[in-house]
């Protein structure tokens, strides 16, 4: 009985992550993700529960089996700094885990901290592949972004 349950708690795991990886393969031609040790991550404060989310083995099999498999371009890029770095000028910004807001000082890009992540990783995968990055690629906003956005966002005047 024990066995059962655990296991319709791993399909169910695998159905989730199976629909999720098809989503983001909706939203665009190529997915890029941190490079993620998640050995690591496993020894901090979440660690069991960093393990039962099955997240490596998302990253690491289905997300990279189902873009194989639609034919849409996966990447990982390097994950040192993504969150310190500014996606519109690439200075380096420190901020603390408690500071959720992006604010850039070189070039007065505000926005929440989690979207600015997600377009470093967009251009350092862009930039991997040989595409320049450009406004154009996702309509200036990544998928979801304006769903979660809190903060409106300044955009770069064109030049």
């Amino acid at each position: 009985m024990l066995l059962r349950v655990h296991q319709q708690i791993s399909d169910s795991c695998k159905d989730f992550h199976c629909k999720q990886a098809h989503f983001l393969c909706d939203q665009g031609g190529m997915v890029f993700v941190e490079d993620l040790d998640f050995r690591i991550m496993a020894k901090g404060m979440l660690d069991k529960h960093t393990l039962d989310a099955g997240f490596g083995q998302f990253l690491n099999q289905i997300l990279p089996w189902v873009c194989w498999k639609r034919s849409v371009h996966f990447g990982k890029v390097n994950p040192n700094g993504t969150s310190q770095t500014c996606p519109d000028c690439g200075a380096l910004v420190k901020k603390d885990l408690s500071v959720r807001i992006h604010h850039c000082l070189e070039c007065g890009s505000t926005k929440p901290r989690d979207i600015a992540s997600g377009e470093v990783i967009r251009n350092r995968g862009l930039s991997a592949v040989g595409h320049t990055v450009d406004q154009a690629v996702c309509g200036g906003v990544l998928a979801g972004a304006a769903m979660s956005s809190q903060v409106p966002v300044k955009q770069k005047p064109k030049s």
